[in-house]
């Protein structure tokens, strides 16, 4: 398995091409530079098997301001893959990389119903300040191109990088 940072084209195959705005949205970002997408690649057969996207900025100060605070989103691993520390190695990676940018803050989000395992393991990589509950995705967009509004809230903690 080998972590590295993957191409816009890579994220446009693994994303099927969907032309969403969302996916647009993420392309967009990459394109620009305000969005580093990072991968696990399986190096048997290429195959991107895990993903994860460091926001230098973004519409939501809280979560990063391009300044000091970079914020995290739309971390997978394929569920084949999953239990092997590989999502731990890629978060390393990517929290290492971060610092390397100069940022010494970093947010994620937990909006799921597996929240107590990912809050266990965000909590484990430094991600214990509660700074926010939110109700919109900036980052998930309507077919306006609107941030998408879910009743259930997303929890956004804070890792202060030493």
């Amino acid at each position: 398995m080998k972590i590295r940072v993957a191409t816009v084209e890579e994220m446009k195959k693994l994303w099927g091409y969907s032309d969403s705005p969302t996916y647009n949205y993420f392309v967009d970002g990459i394109n620009s530079g305000n969005i580093e997408f990072w991968a696990i690649e399986n190096c048997e057969d290429k195959k991107l098997i895990g993903e994860l996207y460091i926001f230098w900025n973004s519409e939501v100060p809280e979560e990063a301001n391009g300044i000091n605070r970079a914020y995290l989103c739309a971390f997978r691993v394929e569920k084949p893959y999953q239990g092997k520390g590989l999502a731990s190695k890629l978060m390393k990676r990517v929290l290492h990389r971060v610092k390397e940018k100069g940022f010494r803050e970093v947010t994620i989000g937990i909006d799921n119903g597996d929240y107590e395992r990912l809050k266990g393991m965000y909590n484990s990589w430094g991600f214990n300040e509660l700074i926010k509950k939110q109700h919109y995705d900036y980052h998930y967009l309507d077919s306006d191109n609107n941030p998408v509004y879910f009743e259930e809230t997303t929890d956004l903690y804070l890792n202060r990088l030493e």
